[in-house]
């Protein structure tokens, strides 16, 4: 049998972050905003989604499971995900001064580890809300699902 790796977003995914949302006037992220509203009392305020059961299962089953968010990672994001039994192999994030779009550099980061020859042949399948993430995986051979494409509840 083939070995699968399980990539997953995190905002809108596996968090709901929601409450740290604000929106521009066309309707995109305030990015100024979502930083100021990062702190580490804010980000305790989110909560988990259903699909963070099936992590968790899988990380617990010792699968090769891998986080790839567009957040740029504070220690207080590190902190909530292991409060919340959340040890995934990998963690891909955005470093400060990456302006790139989202789908952008999540596809140059996989890309990148996809080349090593230990994750070139594995089955990869990720979890990611965002539409336009989606289709830039398929072209890359990721099969991408969302939460709404699963059974869960």
């Amino acid at each position: 049998m083939k070995n699968k790796l399980y990539i997953f977003d995190l905002d809108g995914t596996v968090i709901d972050s929601s409450h740290r949302f604000t929106g521009t006037a066309e309707g995109k992220l305030d990015l100024e905003k979502w930083i100021s509203d990062s702190t580490r009392k804010n980000i305790f305020k989110d909560s988990l989604l259903p699909l963070a059961d099936f992590m968790k299962a899988l990380i617990k089953a010792n699968k090769n499971v891998w986080i790839c968010t567009a957040r740029n990672m504070s220690e207080a994001d590190f902190d909530f995900l292991a409060h919340h039994g959340i040890k995934a192999k990998t963690i891909l994030c955005r470093k400060n001064g990456d302006h790139r779009a989202d789908a952008e550099m999540k596809t140059a980061k996989l890309k990148r580890l996809f080349n090593l020859k230990q994750f070139k042949n594995m089955e990869k399948i990720m979890f990611d809300d965002n539409k336009i993430i989606q289709k830039e995986m398929k072209k890359i051979g990721i099969n991408c699902l969302h939460q709404d494409h699963l059974m869960l509840k």
